[in-house]
């Protein structure tokens, strides 16, 4: 199981306190049951993701701002939930492709959850040996819940990302794999205007493509 352990996060929702608990709660990033193996085998075999000339997006801007979809003071009409934050990615298949498989996660986990996109999607590269990281930054408004997803090609066998407030970690991912949920059993609801740097990794070993990006629904 994919485990994100939170340090000092004010949000509600994230077990029902309105403040950081004394007990630092601890989020979950859960990828689909059979993904790292079966991914990049199945990757290795059809050429998937195969490495190309190193072309990161987000090299020249780093950090990038991600600017929200959603005007300040917005009141948005959010789709119908017809599907659980923990059920909506149990089926999901990899194909090994970072773009392919952050549509279909979000086209599970998205609009089905009652969720809108917050942000268009971010793309960028990462290599272990020349840029291991890429930070984002995001301002996340009160009254909104959220969904963070990000997906990696099958030649980053371990994504992570690390979430910082003022210079501070909150966040860390604590787990093996090339899909990050956070967190995968329900939205994160804010009760305060926070910006959060969002610091997308590989760990270990690997090169290849990522998508970054995050969805919002009602409190």
């Amino acid at each position: 199981m994919r485990r994100i352990q939170w340090i000092g996060l004010f949000c509600a929702g994230c077990g029902g306190a309105a403040t950081p608990p004394a007990a630092s709660p601890e989020a979950h990033s859960v990828p689909p049951a059979n993904a790292p193996a079966s991914v990049a085998s199945s990757a290795s075999a059809q050429g998937v993701a195969a490495a190309t000339p190193y072309d990161d997006p987000n090299e020249a801007a780093d950090p990038a701002t991600l600017t929200p979809l959603l005007a300040r003071g917005a009141h948005p009409s959010f789709p119908p939930q017809s599907v659980s934050d923990h059920d909506c990615w149990q089926t999901l298949a990899l194909t090994g492709d970072a773009q392919k498989d952050y549509r279909a996660l979000v086209g599970r986990c998205g609009a089905a959850t009652g969720a809108i996109e917050y942000v268009k999607p971010a793309e960028g590269r990462l290599d272990h040996q020349r840029d291991r990281s890429d930070t984002f930054l995001l301002t996340i408004r009160k009254g909104l819940c959220y969904r963070f997803f990000g997906v990696a090609d099958a030649t980053i066998p371990d994504l992570d990302i690390l979430i910082e407030r003022d210079g501070s970690l909150i966040g860390a991912d604590k787990s093996s794999g090339p899909v990050v949920i956070i967190d995968s059993d329900k939205a994160w609801c804010m009760d305060r205007d926070e910006q959060l740097s969002f610091h997308v990794q590989v760990h270990g070993e690997g090169q290849g493509r990522y998508v970054f990006g995050a969805w919002a629904r009602s409190h």
